[in-house]
């Protein structure tokens, strides 16, 4: 598999506290969420604009740009969150079909011939305590709440528990041995 795309964090983390604060969340951290990336754009094949999907969504992200804007560094200890294998191309029609007559402005462009691309998109959890525990996510690039990522955060968030369990668990066996 060719090497993930990590886009640019422009969201702060003052920024992110100050936005999650507003919707209600008491705490926040980073996180980064992998999805797929199609490029969309007028028949000629210049991309004028990105679909950001995975398996798992129901709508896609539309980011606007001719290229994804990325940065060459790694992303350090932050929470990752995989979406797993590129979607079908049955998803992405769907996806794209979606967007189509969410966005009908946007009718004339096309997904492109070209095979997708992996990337990092930047996010902010936000948690806040309750009656009941909430999760909010928005995009490290706009600060736009992405309520279509919050099953994907929330499986992620299992695996990373269960992860750390199994982890504790064999740390706690070897200990004793």
């Amino acid at each position: 598999m060719a090497e993930r795309l990590t886009l640019f964090r422009q969201i702060d983390e003052d920024a992110a506290k100050k936005r999650l604060q507003r919707l209600g969340a008491k705490a926040c951290e980073p996180a980064w969420v992998s999805l797929w990336a199609a490029a969309l754009g007028l028949p000629n094949g210049t991309p004028g604009a990105w679909l950001l999907y995975a398996q798992e969504m129901r709508r896609a992200l539309l980011l606007v740009g001719t290229e994804l804007p990325a940065q060459p560094t790694t992303i350090n200890t932050e929470l990752r969150i995989e979406s797993g294998l590129p979607p079908s191309p049955e998803v992405l029609n769907r996806l794209w079909l979606w967007e189509r007559m969410a966005t009908p402005r946007h009718w004339r462009i096309q997904v492109l011939d070209s095979a997708p691309t992996s990337i990092w998109l930047p996010c902010w959890l936000g948690y806040h305590r309750g009656r009941h525990h909430r999760l909010t996510v928005i995009s490290g690039l706009s600060g736009e709440p992405l309520p279509m990522l919050k099953p994907i955060v929330l499986e992620g968030l299992q695996q990373a528990y269960w992860n750390e369990q199994v982890s504790t668990s064999s740390e706690r066996r070897r200990k004793a041995v």
